[in-house]
């Protein structure tokens, strides 16, 4: 990939770590983002989020946002490899730091 324009708006991608997955629904603004868990039917009632996507190289974006409850997530999604690594602060202050997969499914 040799662009560092986000791919992901107007697509669905699936986060994998391990057992636990997401598919994440980036609106055509490029600035609105739906999740679901992976096994979830449609994103019905899923949650909006306004996200930030930041280039670090071509086809490697961190990229940004906070939810209702609170928790903030950081991914770093690697478009070229099809990679994904992601840290989360929980309300509790809980700290998850996952690495997985990341591909698009739509």
């Amino acid at each position: 990939m040799t662009t560092d324009r986000f791919p992901a708006p107007g697509h669905i991608y699936e986060a994998r770590f391990g057992a636990m997955a997401f598919r994440l629904q980036f609106d055509a603004d490029g600035r609105t983002m739906r999740f679901v868990p992976a096994d979830a039917p449609n994103f019905t009632g899923a949650q909006a989020v306004t996200y930030q996507a930041t280039a670090i190289r071509p086809g490697v974006f961190m990229v940004t946002w906070k939810e209702a409850d609170g928790t903030t997530v950081t991914h770093v999604e690697d478009f070229e490899h099809g990679e994904v690594r992601t840290n989360i602060t929980q309300p509790d202050l809980t700290f998850l730091n996952l690495a997985g997969t990341w591909s698009r499914v739509g």
